[in-house]
């Protein structure tokens, strides 16, 4: 810390800190089948970090960059909007995008 600055200062600081960091943004893939179970595979990317997971186990597989408490973060939100994300991974045509 450092004592040359007010609270208000160092509030600032933390404020400009946390605008520089790029928003995070999630993508899925359609629906999948794997050993015969549907699934859908979830990326979290934030600049270049970034966390692996799938539905309908809602965990994160791989992770680079993230804490512990956004990786718990980023289960809770697949799990709690586990049926958002599976209407958007019907809505991906993977003929459709691969073929661009």
């Amino acid at each position: 810390m450092n004592f040359n600055t007010t609270d208000a200062e160092e509030k600032k600081r933390d404020c400009r800190k946390r605008e520089k960091e790029p928003d995070m943004q999630m993508i899925c893939s359609g629906i999948l089948r794997k050993n015969g179970e549907k699934i859908i595979y979830v990326r979290f990317e934030r600049g270049t970090d970034f966390a692996e997971g799938s539905l309908p186990a809602a965990k994160i597989t791989t992770q680079k960059g993230f804490s512990s408490d956004e990786v718990e973060q980023m289960e809770a939100y697949m799990l709690e909007n586990r049926f958002e994300i599976i209407e958007q991974a019907k809505s991906v045509n993977l003929m459709k995008n691969f073929m661009k």
